[in-house]
């Protein structure tokens, strides 16, 4: 007997010894699977060109005053030579003006002639309504604005001729029905309707000089024209034109008492903005056209933020937008690669319904696996609405189709996994850092190389030696003796194996934990949509501020704001990366001291869409506090996120100041999940 018991012993020791040491080596292999990208996208400096952080830190001491101001505010969109190829540029639409070109779309000048220093001076210290280019009056000075001027006008040729003659304006023609019936006339007969359309409400895709994308203006929202929406504004830049984007001038077309007929026209179709009694919304974000409210929706949502590759100082490959292969560490959930969500039907969602697409935003099914909350954040966007969602989901079936075969994930042992997640508090075994690396992991031609098979190969050896382990097991034993010979033994014998059973189980759902079948996406998302702040109806002066403020709440909770600011809006989430440096996420709540309850609601909005602090007007970075996506939000929405941040309770929550890049920060970018108030990778 104690013969047997020692075979049978050896057994299963050894099966084990191997079991464990297969298990090794696929935690092992997680680490080193996907070491190196497939390739490192660095663009032509022409085209997008790389900054140091913070901007401006480069220049020596002697640097003029201009040329120092427009590298620490301006370059980050307009380049450091002002040829619109910031690195931040790729995410804009309308994209950063190239100064070299020497066209201005806002201006009092002939279409043929360059802005005034007046024209330039107003645009820099009042900004552009309801766009990424910011207002500086109340961080530069009157000098150091002149002087910024005078370096983007050294920037072109344009300006060396004499000095522009402002226009002037002549008196308006009374906004009676008989001009406005002639101003629907010329609206129609000068082609206006083909950029506008009929009803003037845009949202038409056009492309610039440069043949980057424009949408026309929605003509029935003035607080959204970029110069201005006063009459005389109107007057000019009919008569001026926008270059170099489509619109042109029509100064050679028409008289200027008929374009004071299209000036009363275009100001009849104007709405009642959401802010005002009476008001609705009726911007992009509420379009009857699925594509275009779902196109809206993705580029002012954090999609690309994941799903398109970057280079290492964080500028995204705009050609490739959507098409995945950012490679993210979740310890101890695995190692994945952002998948491709352009059309592509070999290695992108060509083949999924949109049924499929929205499944996987909202509940983390997909066609394939299941999706790890730290991978795809869809336990915020579970909280989408169907017609969102969907519109999202049919946007992106129509996206340019672009090869990039995005490999499975590389997943830990089950013993590390297991174990790492029984050290994390369940059942989202929360990681302790999220990582992202630059470069494509993906592979955009040629046969896909198979770099998952080696893991796929360690758990198929696994299998096969617990089938072997087990018959051997088996065979261990006299042939009288493999097999119970009583009843009592075959319930013994039962009852053990429905106990492993049941431990394999219970370690399988561990192993998988979230992302798992067992646990309905509702258990998963409703206590993480549950933290975000309810506004108190007590708070509302009225059903228009009601809905701001609602429509607010939902667009902070399905773009994933609570993800780095939590949802209370205290932040505090720390970030480190060594082109970037150490940074928190910002208390939004409405504390005065430690929070933006003294900002002005417009320089809110300014932090949002242009990520300038009204904190000494600190540069934020765009991988950080994502502007450049933001800043495709529509004024009604950004004017909603406001008002729903001005009701988050105050938070007396100091946040550290960000550090710049220094030795010790971290080569991957570095999110720590929990508080760590520590500078650097620690």
């Amino acid at each position: 007997m104690g013969n047997l018991q020692i075979s049978r012993r050896r057994v299963l020791l050894v099966t084990l010894g191997v079991l464990l040491l297969l298990d090794l080596c696929r935690s092992l292999y997680a680490r080193v699977g996907y070491e190196q990208p497939f390739e490192n996208w660095q663009p032509d400096p022409a085209v997008y060109a790389e900054l140091t952080w913070p901007p401006g830190a480069d220049l020596p001491p002697d640097t003029p005053i201009g040329k120092r101001v427009f590298a620490q505010r301006c370059a980050v969109c307009h380049g450091p030579d002002g040829r619109g190829n910031g690195p931040a540029a790729p995410s804009l639409i309308p994209r950063p003006r190239d100064f070299t070109k020497g066209q201005f779309k806002y201006k009092s000048t002939l279409a043929d002639q360059p802005p005034s220093d007046a024209d330039l001076i107003k645009t820099v210290s009042i900004g552009l309504r309801a766009s990424a280019m910011p207002f500086w009056q109340d961080i530069l000075s009157v000098d150091e604005i002149r002087d910024v001027v005078a370096h983007v006008k050294s920037l072109s040729s344009a300006f060396g001729g004499l000095s522009p003659t402002p226009l002037t304006v002549p008196p308006r023609v009374p906004p009676d029905a008989a001009s406005i019936g002639r101003g629907t006339e010329l609206f129609k007969t000068q082609g206006c309707v083909a950029c506008h359309g009929p009803a003037g409400r845009g949202g038409i895709r056009l492309v610039d000089a440069k043949g980057y994308p424009v949408l026309s203006r929605d003509l029935t929202a003035p607080w959204t024209f970029r110069g201005g929406s006063e009459p005389e504004q109107i007057w000019l830049r009919i008569t001026t034109g926008l270059a170099p984007s489509p619109m042109p001038s029509f100064a050679d077309k028409t008289s200027p008492s008929e374009r004071w007929d299209l000036v009363n026209y275009v100001l009849s179709l104007s709405r009642t903005p959401p802010w005002e009694p009476g008001g609705t919304f009726g911007g992009p974000g509420q379009l009857a056209d699925p594509v275009k409210r779902g196109e809206y929706l993705v580029h002012a949502e954090m999609c690309g933020l994941c799903h398109t590759q970057a280079t290492r100082g964080g500028i995204y490959r705009d050609e490739y937008f959507l098409a995945g292969g950012q490679r993210v560490d979740v310890w101890p959930h695995g190692v994945l690669v952002s998948r491709n969500l352009t059309s592509d039907p070999e290695t992108g969602l060509g083949r999924w319904t949109p049924e499929q697409i929205v499944e996987a935003m909202r509940n983390g099914r997909t066609p394939d696996r299941y999706l790890n909350v730290f991978d795809m954040p869809w336990h915020f966007l579970h909280g989408l609405r169907d017609e969102d969602a969907t519109a999202m989901a049919e946007y992106l079936k129509t996206l340019t189709p672009v090869r990039n075969a995005i490999p499975p994930p590389l997943r830990y042992g089950l013993l590390e996994t297991v174990v790492g997640k029984l050290t994390r508090p369940l059942p989202a075994a929360l990681p302790e850092t999220i990582t992202f690396l630059d470069g494509n992991f993906g592979q955009s031609s040629g046969i896909p190389i198979q770099r998952h098979l080696p893991q796929q190969l360690l758990i198929v050896a696994q299998w096969v030696l617990l089938g072997i382990g087990g018959v051997a097991f088996i065979l261990a034993a006299p042939p009288g003796r493999r097999w119970p010979r009583r009843l009592t033994g075959w319930l013994l014998l039962i009852l053990g194996m429905a106990g492993i059973g049941a431990v394999a189980f219970l370690l399988r759902v561990l192993y998988e934990m979230p992302a798992t079948a067992v646990i309905p996406p509702d258990v998963i998302a409703k206590p993480v949509l549950a933290t975000i702040h309810e506004p108190d109806s007590a708070a509302f002066r009225n059903p228009e501020h009601r809905a701001m403020v609602m429509r607010g709440q939902y667009l902070f909770t399905v773009a994933s704001c609570a993800m780095c600011h939590q949802g209370n809006g205290e932040g505090a989430r720390k970030t480190s990366w060594s082109p970037a440096g150490t940074r928190w996420s910002r208390n939004i709540s409405s504390h005065p001291t430690n929070g933006i309850g003294a900002w002005s609601d417009a320089a809110i909005a300014r932090a949002i869409r242009s990520g300038v602090s009204a904190t000494g007007g600190r540069a934020l970075h765009w991988q950080g506090m994502i502007w450049d996506h933001a800043s495709n939000w529509d004024e009604e929405d950004i004017r909603s996120l406001v008002a729903y941040l001005r009701t988050l309770p105050p938070v007396d929550r100091a946040v550290p100041a960000p550090r710049p890049p220094s030795p010790d920060d971290c080569e991957k970018a570095t999110i720590w999940v929990g508080e760590n108030d520590l500078p650097g990778c620690r």
